[in-house]
């Protein structure tokens, strides 16, 4: 077959026809969309297309290179959908409301990753978005996601559980973000070193910064950081990750991640990611963001979270089920 022979080819960027996984894929779609209901999530059809203003407004430093974009029918500049939170936090505002709202969603966003990663530029999701929803948002969202796992019939889950409040502290303290989400990303000790003695930074948050990377752990690393920690809203931000750990009926495969950096700048509180040992990137994905509709004008508390089906699918093929 020719390289340039486009009858027989697909882009780089496509994950072509698949047809040995939609089975397993409708299923999954179908046992979520049951839990979903049981607990009155509304589905939606979120339109695959915005304005690239919409994202470079709602974002402080959003790279438009991650989207696919063209010029519009009026001249100005339209991304293809990369997310389903801002269209629905856009919907949600235009209502003109502060009830409580639920949302769930399934379909592709289109993001324009890097050749490097390995990780397609279409991705099928599926998610839900719960806006001010009293008092306990967080326990609703994770007890939804642990009904939800079981659809995947998968052993050996972990829920790593973190928070935006401990990162974007940080970020407060040493008027940095970029340097510091490097190294936390990748769990650079060396690199936090150097970083600490070229900013000058002070003891006690030294102290804690060189300890930050290789806070991952249960619920007695989580206990002993309280006690070591001085700082309010870090001390607050781990007390409410152990609250959430107390109010979640199966513990048994909770982790800490005191480390994780927020996927999406609008995280405020806290975070979560479900991970198998068959897939190197994450099942689920999920957060608090409270200040995101803010940007709409509009005040509302919110959690939500996307189920990423590559990897889950992966994860199913390539693990042991459990039967």
């Amino acid at each position: 077959m020719l390289l340039n022979d486009y009858r027989f080819i697909n882009p780089s960027e496509s994950f072509g026809l698949i047809t040995e996984n939609v089975n397993t894929l409708r299923k999954i779609e179908d046992e979520l969309r049951i839990i979903f209901n049981k607990y009155k999530i509304t589905e939606t059809l979120v339109p695959s297309f915005e304005y690239l203003e919409l994202y470079k407004q709602v974002y402080q430093n959003f790279d438009e290179d991650k989207v696919f974009k063209y010029i519009g029918n009026d001249g100005k500049i339209i991304a293809l959908r990369w997310d389903y939170t801002i269209p629905i936090a856009k919907y949600y505002c235009l209502q003109n409301t502060s009830k409580e709202a639920r949302f769930s969603y399934f379909g592709k966003v289109f993001r324009n990753e890097k050749k490097y990663k390995g990780r397609n530029s279409e991705e099928y999701q599926a998610g839900i978005e719960l806006i001010n929803i009293r008092p306990n948002a967080d326990e609703l969202c994770l007890k939804i996601l642990q009904e939800t796992l079981n659809s995947f019939k998968l052993e050996n889950l972990k829920l790593e559980l973190g928070s935006a409040k401990i990162f974007n502290r940080i970020c407060e303290l040493t008027k940095d973000d970029q340097n510091i989400k490097e190294i936390l990303s990748k769990k650079n000790i060396s690199e936090m070193k150097k970083y600490i003695n070229d900013k000058k930074i002070n003891n006690r948050l030294s102290i804690f910064l060189l300890k930050l990377p290789r806070l991952c752990g249960n619920i007695e690393m989580l206990n002993d950081i309280i006690n070591e920690v001085s700082d309010k809203v870090i001390l607050e931000a781990l007390q409410e990750l152990k609250n959430i750990y107390e109010m979640i009926p199966n513990k048994d495969y909770i982790i800490f991640d005191l480390s994780m950096c927020p996927a999406m700048e609008y995280y405020t509180g806290v975070m979560f990611k479900v991970y198998s040992p068959n897939s190197p990137e994450a099942l689920v994905c999920g957060g608090r963001y409270d200040s995101l509709y803010e940007k709409f004008g509009e005040k509302a508390e919110a959690i939500g979270m996307s189920y990423y089906f590559s990897n889950i699918i992966k994860a199913i093929e390539s693990g042991v089920q459990i039967k």
